[in-house]
């Protein structure tokens, strides 16, 4: 009866822990690496790192996981480029300088007259 009480009592405070974490990670974005918004920030702070483009605004369609979210970016010539990122992107995988190539492709796509 000892381990059996034991038993659940872990159960329990494991659960009430991961739910508590869940909701510190996801109710606002730290700014790492990891976590609830981890793939938001590696992509923010890649465009962020292209020489000539400012992000002018963000945007993030929060749910049970990160789904969707993306970048307004204004280019050094004024010009909007728009940089959405999907549930499935690529992308998201992506970090470090092959993450900053494609962010590149994208743009230049985009800025093709």
């Amino acid at each position: 009866m000892k381990k059996l009480i034991l038993i659940s009592s872990a159960v329990v405070v494991v659960f009430v822990g991961f739910v508590f974490w869940y909701r510190w990670d996801s109710g606002t974005n730290h700014g790492y690496q990891f976590g609830y918004y981890g793939e938001f920030n590696r992509v923010s702070n890649a465009l962020a790192s292209i020489s000539g483009i400012t992000v002018t605004q963000t945007w993030a369609n929060c749910d049970v996981t990160l789904e969707e979210f993306g970048f307004t970016a204004k280019m050094a010539s004024g010009e909007p480029v728009r940089i959405a990122v999907g549930e499935r992107d690529r992308i998201r995988s992506l970090s470090g300088a092959s993450l900053v190539q494609a962010l590149h492709t994208e743009i230049k796509t985009q800025t093709k007259k």
